[in-house]
């Protein structure tokens, strides 16, 4: 039961029998996913996931009736998360769900606002949960103008104890994401429910309530009402492809990820490659995945929770499933991040309280405990996370029977040939061809015409190699400061790194190994580290940056096609403009990672993924805008110096 709502989460007689009757029977699933065809995900939406007995009663459904190569897709909104002991305790009793129960709480996400996206592969599911009010939730997802969904999940507490998930806004939300067709299903008959629904363009029909309930409510959408889009949408792809096959240029860790992203979907991908994998700046022997946390929220720090929480619990699926090696190529255990005593971390110890799994405020000493070596102050350990080794997770995510890379292939440029894109060098004139072409090159992107526009910048990171020692051996996690030291991987720590903008070079430099060694001492005053014979060694690559420190991810527009289609911004920095952006067909690109590829790459690699094939989108809007690649050419029109 919920103290807040003051009602239960389901029946206190049968839930199981309940949630089967009004919602799986309700939306006749069986019966409809026995015809649905694979060309695209079935998509079912729940409006109020509490305890989640729907997810898990649903999931082992589909696992029962589902049909070969076709996928479910399971949107979840929920404004008070459950914790996983507390879905334990209201669903362990059901030997029926544990198969689906067990490793959803494995991987069940922290309460953190936004959407939470698990891919359940052998399960043919994607899971994306949403945290937070289904109003803006839906409104949201609702002002990208695609239909979506095929079945509702009506199942916030019972409307007269909370209004919320039963407002006319939701259920136009919910018509406006509806594909032809869509059904829902609830166990309420509320008046103004009904009223809502009809008005929203559903029929609207009584069945028999489960139990000592009366009736129960389902219908189909006979008529989505149209809407006035509330934003420009230069952010979004009009037409999306059906692709039979794509190409990927560049074997980094974006590369890696997209080409991994098509695959899972099924989509055949050929991976071009000017060197070796992870041959630039996803070389290094090690790296961390990692966040910041701020009290402020703005499109960075949003953007770099969402990628962290993804990023973990991804690496932590491929570990389970022995596809990353502990110790070898992945530590877990999450990393530590000094931070000086001051209001910031006084207002995120209140917050982190409210989210203990995901991170915690701790002491030196609490720190020296854990690491063997005393910091100079305290700081945050972040529970999820830890450090990788890059090469191995690119050699890892390109083995895929769906994947062929070529390497060596030299300077790679695209052109567009009738309904393909054509990948050649000068060496190979026709490398491949696809319909559909991502380019992952870090600041090499700008080389290809379509994308000399972007404002990217060159940031050269060296590297330091330092042998472990009698004190740095008990560090068991990443510790964080000015620079990073991971623990010893192979008998050596990777620490870094430096930072040189505008810097093209790839010297090894000694200035650069002394900058990282006093970064370490710094932050642990009693550490002694003595240079090996012969001096520091480590490895220099260059990164690449937007102006803005945000990934560049998305469909590459028509430059001067979107500054005439746009030219009024320039005037009114305000005025929504419905006008389709100009793409061009096909066309992404995955870009300005910096120093976080590691944590960034995965989930920037499914926003792209879902915007080229139009599926649903992993990211709220605000976010979807902030990396996509037109923003740069919006916000030139808006200060009236268009690109």
């Amino acid at each position: 039961m919920s103290s807040a709502a003051g009602d239960i989460y389901f029946s206190a007689d049968d839930g199981l029998a309940e949630s089967h009757y009004v919602f799986i029977e309700g939306n006749q699933l069986r019966q409809r996913w026995q015809s649905h065809h694979g060309d695209s995900p079935f998509v079912i939406a729940e409006i109020g996931v509490g305890t989640a007995l729907n997810v898990c009663l649903t999931i082992a459904t589909w696992l029962k009736h589902r049909q070969p190569g076709c996928q479910l897709h399971y949107l979840g909104l929920e404004r008070a998360p459950v914790r996983p002991d507390d879905m334990l305790r209201a669903l362990g009793g059901w030997p029926e769900l544990s198969a689906v129960l067990t490793p959803l709480l494995a991987r069940w996400p922290d309460p953190l606002a936004g959407c939470h996206r698990r891919r359940l592969s052998d399960w043919g599911v994607t899971l994306d949960l949403w945290w937070g009010d289904a109003d803006d939730i839906l409104s949201d997802l609702s002002s990208q103008a695609t239909p979506w969904v095929d079945a509702w999940y009506l199942d916030g507490f019972a409307p007269a104890r909370e209004t919320g998930p039963w407002s006319a806004n939701i259920f136009m939300a919910m018509a406006a994401l509806s594909r032809p067709g869509a059904t829902f299903s609830t166990f309420t008959a509320a008046s103004a429910v009904r009223h809502g629904l009809t008005t929203a363009g559903f029929s609207v029909q009584k069945r028999p309530g489960y139990g000592r309930k009366r009736d129960a409510l389902w219908g189909t959408l006979q008529d989505s009402p149209q809407r006035t889009l509330p934003l420009t949408p230069w952010d979004l792809n009009p037409a999306p492809q059906r692709i039979d096959s794509a190409l990927v240029v560049g074997a980094g860790l974006a590369g890696a990820h997209v080409a991994q992203a098509l695959a899972t979907r099924g989509i055949p991908v050929t991976v071009l490659e000017a060197g070796p994998i992870a041959g630039e700046g996803s070389g290094n022997l090690q790296g961390i995945t990692y966040t910041r946390l701020s009290h402020q929220h703005n499109p960075l720090t949003d953007f770099s929770i969402a990628a962290f929480s993804y990023a973990a619990d991804y690496y932590r699926t491929l570990t389970e499933a022995g596809l990353l090696a502990p110790g070898i190529d992945i530590g877990h255990g999450g990393y530590i991040q000094l931070h000086e005593p001051d209001d910031t971390l006084s207002h995120l110890q209140q917050v982190l309280a409210l989210a203990p799994d995901f991170a915690c405020v701790l002491s030196a000493t609490e720190i020296s405990a854990i690491t063997g070596i005393t910091p100079r102050c305290g700081g945050i350990h972040y529970h999820r996370g830890g450090w990788l080794d890059p090469r191995a997770l690119c050699r890892m995510l390109l083995d895929h029977p769906l994947i062929t890379v070529r390497e060596q292939c030299g300077a790679i440029s695209l052109h567009r040939q009738g309904e393909h894109w054509v990948a050649g060098s000068t060496q190979h004139p026709a490398l491949a061809q696809a319909p559909a072409a991502v380019l992952a090159t870090a600041r090499q992107v700008v080389q290809q015409p379509e994308l000399a526009w972007l404002p990217l910048n060159t940031i050269r990171g060296q590297t330091t190699h330092v042998p472990t020692t009698r004190a740095l051996v008990n560090v068991t996690i990443p510790l964080c400061d000015e620079g990073y030291l991971p623990p010893s991987r192979e008998g050596v720590h990777c620490v870094g790194a430096s930072f040189g903008p505008g810097d093209t070079k790839t010297d090894e430099r000694a200035a650069d190994h002394a900058h990282n060694i006093d970064m370490m001492r710094r932050a642990l005053p009693h550490l002694e580290l003595d240079p090996p014979p012969g001096g520091w060694r480590g490895h220099v690559a260059l990164r690449c940056n937007s102006n803005d420190y945000l990934p560049v991810a998305g469909m590459v527009p028509r430059l001067a096609d979107f500054n005439q289609r746009y030219a009024a911004l320039e005037h009114d920095r305000k005025r929504v403009i419905h006008a389709d952006a100009p793409l061009y067909p096909g066309l992404a690109v995955l870009t300005s990672l910096g120093s976080r590829g590691l944590t960034a790459a995965p989930l920037a690699a499914e926003r792209v993924v879902d915007q080229l094939l139009g599926t649903l989108p992993c990211l709220p809007r605000y976010l979807q805008r902030a990396i996509s690649p037109a923003r740069f050419a919006e916000r030139a029109l808006k200060r009236g110096a268009a690109l």
